[in-house]
């Protein structure tokens, strides 16, 4: 750990090695894995349909939830892979209480933020294609992929017929698949994973 202004700087340090030094009592370890992931972060939820303002207030709810759970990260998974889960839990619990998703059909294009897209995500016409899609669709298909929710499990949540979920997940893929024909095969391939 170096100090950069005022800033301490973690980037030469993993983020197992953040989470244990978190785990062993030191605060400003977790301040480096928000600095690292928190684009990411609301990148996704954007993507999984947040609005800018419901994306940063749910990131900063899900850091927390996370601060507070980090003694149940169980070093199996990549650390931003858990985070996303709490992510996506947390946004699931607001339009759940809102039901938004099924009512809005007029939602705001977004732009990531550039530190925060995956390398396998790197595609300029995968968040237009994203955008593109209804609000339950781009729901339902950022539970399956970075939720890392099965079909059955989306549909108990949102309370809808497991049909209708899949037929979502379904159109979405289709969609994106046709905006992205020209793109890589990579894209294709990471598209047809969920499950």
């Amino acid at each position: 750990m170096a100090i950069s202004g005022d800033r301490l700087d973690f980037s030469r340090q993993s983020d197992v090695d953040l989470v244990r030094l978190c785990t062993s009592g030191d605060r400003n370890a977790f301040a480096g894995l928000v600095q690292r992931h928190a684009g990411t972060i609301r990148t996704h939820l954007r993507r999984m349909g947040a609005q800018a303002s419901d994306a940063d207030d749910t990131a900063q709810e899900a850091f927390m939830t996370a601060y507070e759970r980090l003694g149940d990260y169980r070093f199996d998974g990549p650390f931003i892979g858990w985070l996303k889960k709490i992510a996506a839990r947390r946004y699931l619990k607001k339009v759940k209480s809102s039901q938004k998703y099924l009512l809005t059909d007029d939602m705001t294009a977004f732009e990531p933020e550039p530190t925060a897209i995956d390398e396998n995500f790197r595609s300029p016409g995968l968040d237009a294609a994203i955008n593109r899609l209804k609000p339950v669709e781009r729901l339902c298909l950022g539970l399956n992929f970075s939720g890392d929710m099965s079909h059955q499990e989306i549909a108990d949540e949102l309370k809808m017929p497991l049909g209708t979920v899949k037929s979502h997940i379904r159109r979405a893929l289709d969609q994106l698949k046709l905006a992205l024909a020209p793109s890589s095969n990579t894209t294709h391939a990471v598209l047809e994973t969920g499950s």
